[in-house]
């Protein structure tokens, strides 16, 4: 799903057609209304319906509707016991102020467990990693020549550079960027 929400000025996407919403061949919808700030009245209408729907359901339990009083009241009489749902959306009783219950509290970090270690582990040699690195790369190229004809040596080195540049364009960059590094790159 692509939602444009630059369509009024030509879009993004060049496949966006103004004030409407269409399904592309290969399955993507382009949505490319020029009045979505109107439309969202209509969403926040429908999300404050569905959670109040989902707090009516919470407190009134499997009784339904007819249980929503009584099960208010016997979570209000209850106190600290009591539902923090129900209790919470009530400010006053008889006249007098309801108590708001504190706060749930954070559930506690687990402390992390550090694993023991059976042996030492050997230190990383780089010049030992080079020379693997060279060598694998050395074999697979005799490899590709060694087809003959099959494999343009122009098309191979292009091919070598474009790898080896994306491997290093990838290879720094933290893992939390990846995803967005690769669908910009791709």
């Amino acid at each position: 799903v692509i939602v444009d929400l630059a369509a009024v000025g030509g879009g993004n996407c060049e496949l966006t057609k103004l004030n409407e919403a269409y399904t592309t061949p290969n399955g993507i919808k382009i949505i490319g209304y020029a009045d979505l700030p109107a439309r969202m009245a209509e969403q926040a209408s429908a999300m404050y319906a569905q959670n109040m729907a989902n707090l009516l359901r919470h407190v009134q339990g499997k009784e339904k509707a007819a249980g929503f009083l009584p099960n208010l009241s016997k979570h209000l009489d209850d106190g600290e016991a009591g539902d923090i749902v129900s209790r919470s959306i009530v400010c006053c009783r008889n006249g007098q102020p309801v108590q708001m219950p504190p706060p749930p509290q954070p559930t506690p970090v687990k402390p992390k467990v550090t694993p023991v270690k059976a042996k030492a582990e050997a230190k990383a040699n780089p010049l030992r990693a080079a020379v693997v690195g060279s060598l694998v790369l050395t074999f697979g190229i005799a490899a590709m020549l060694g087809l003959g004809e099959g494999v343009k040596t122009s098309l191979l080195t292009t091919f070598l550079l474009a790898g080896a540049a994306g491997y290093q364009a990838v290879w720094g960059v933290a893992h939390s960027l990846h995803t967005p590094l690769m669908s910009v790159t791709n």
